[in-house]
């Protein structure tokens, strides 16, 4: 079962309280007046839960005075300790927190305690001889009214593990944007400069938005998604708009801008008169962000012979960067995690699987995992109470058939469209 964080809810009360009951007498919880806890509640401290199954499993809370925020509660049911469910619950509050303009949390906890551990992940720093932890959050208010403006997200740094396999995209990745710009003194004195402009193109559905939300988990910069669709349908607005919006972006100290399918905003001129408008501006706005440290815009097309050269030359994008189908190792990594939660019959080989999936994506192989265990769900409603039996295991013929049942996404003109792609416009 797998526990999932929310915010708190008047009906989890209940639940709460039963909770910080069961674990007073346990010598590494932090004592709890529950009073205390109620009264903050109603006067509004902000508080996050996680859920399993329906039950309370973990509770943390914070009161908020100004700018600064103190942990009052960090509890965790004794069954659900050491799976990052205290982790998971500080991410959650910090989001909250920063959300209401604060600056500083702090925690005081004696060594051992539950909860020192998710504090120490998630960059919490301890006063010496005090146990006292706390942490500056990196976003002032205003940066945040900026990123909520555009639809902005604060990412963690466990997405990379999700680009599962594509060992060459995530080693150009990381080697040449995530280090220099974790590291830029260190690039400074090299004389290597951090890219401020990135382009990932390739086949659809192979991971370029996954990549992009990565990096910035990785690098812990602010994630913003820039969606011309939703901004205007009218070129000469939508020219304003990215031009406001790269502008108000460029003020922040440190920020991931995306720009998906970018060979509808900014195509060849001579194709279609009508983008000149937007395509001169990215011509102004693009210059501009790279002569400010700490920005990084990143766009993706599925198209990049489609782009206007004028926008893809050197001295507008640092790096292109191909992201192709799933190579064998890669396809059987995502089989691997596709099944791993799955009770699985005899002769299960995710490799064997990966073999049958040539032009798979993904998102290809998360709906064949499905599919088979779909079929496997169906014949154990039929075979008696679903919750036990041969009948609930998912086969090896399961998974062969929902693979045959599922289209492949790149063909194989696809593939080698992509690979004379990468001959023609890669540059790392």
């Amino acid at each position: 079962m797998q526990f999932k964080i929310c915010d708190f809810a008047a009906a989890d009360l209940g639940a709460v309280v039963q909770l910080l009951e069961a674990l007073r007498a346990q010598p590494d919880s932090a004592p709890v007046d529950i009073a205390d806890f109620i009264a903050n509640m109603s006067h509004g401290a902000t508080t996050v839960v996680a859920l399993a199954g329906g039950d309370v499993v973990g509770v943390a809370s914070a009161r908020v005075a100004g700018d600064r925020a103190w942990m009052q509660v960090v509890a965790i049911s004794l069954q659900w300790r050491h799976q990052g469910i205290g982790s998971a619950l500080t991410r959650r509050l910090e989001e909250r927190l920063l959300h209401q303009g604060v600056r500083k949390i702090s925690a005081l906890l004696a060594s051992g305690q539950v909860g020192e551990r998710a504090l120490l992940n998630r960059g919490f720093v301890a006063n010496p001889g005090m146990m006292l932890y706390e942490k500056f959050l990196a976003l002032e208010p205003s940066d945040i009214r900026t990123i909520d403006k555009w639809g902005g997200q604060i990412l963690d740094g466990d997405l990379w593990s999700k680009a599962a396999g594509m060992e060459r995209e995530k080693a150009l990745i990381d080697g040449r944007i995530v280090a220099p710009l974790s590291d830029p003194s260190l690039a400074e004195r090299i004389g290597l400069r951090p890219p401020a402009t990135v382009m990932m193109f390739g086949p659809p559905g192979t991971g370029k938005t996954t990549f992009a939300r990565a990096v910035a988990g990785r690098l812990g910069w602010p994630f913003v998604e820039l969606l011309p669709s939703k901004m205007s349908s009218s070129d000469g607005t939508l020219a304003n708009e990215l031009r406001e919006a790269l502008a108000e972006l460029g003020q922040l100290d440190h920020v991931v801008i995306f720009i998906d399918e970018f060979d509808e905003i900014a195509p060849a001129r001579e194709s279609r008169p009508a983008s000149v408008g937007v395509v001169n501006q990215l011509l102004k706005s693009i210059p501009e962000l790279r002569q400010r440290p700490g920005k990084l815009l990143i766009c993706a097309t599925n198209f990049v012979g489609a782009i206007d050269p004028a926008v893809m030359r050197p001295g507008r994008f640092d790096l292109l960067i191909g992201i192709g189908p799933p190579d064998a190792a890669a396809l059987t990594a995502l089989w691997e995690r596709a099944i791993a939660s799955m009770q699985l019959g005899p002769g299960v080989s995710a490799s064997e699987l990966a073999g049958q999936c040539r032009g798979f994506t993904p998102g290809d192989i998360d709906l064949a995992a499905q599919r088979a265990a779909a079929e496997a769900f169906a014949r154990a409603r039929k075979g008696g109470d679903g919750k036990s039996g041969q009948a609930a295991i998912v086969t090896r013929e399961d998974l062969a058939s929902a693979v045959q049942r599922t289209k492949a996404s790149i063909t194989l003109a696809m593939q080698e469209a992509f690979q004379a792609e990468v001959s023609n416009f890669e540059r790392v």
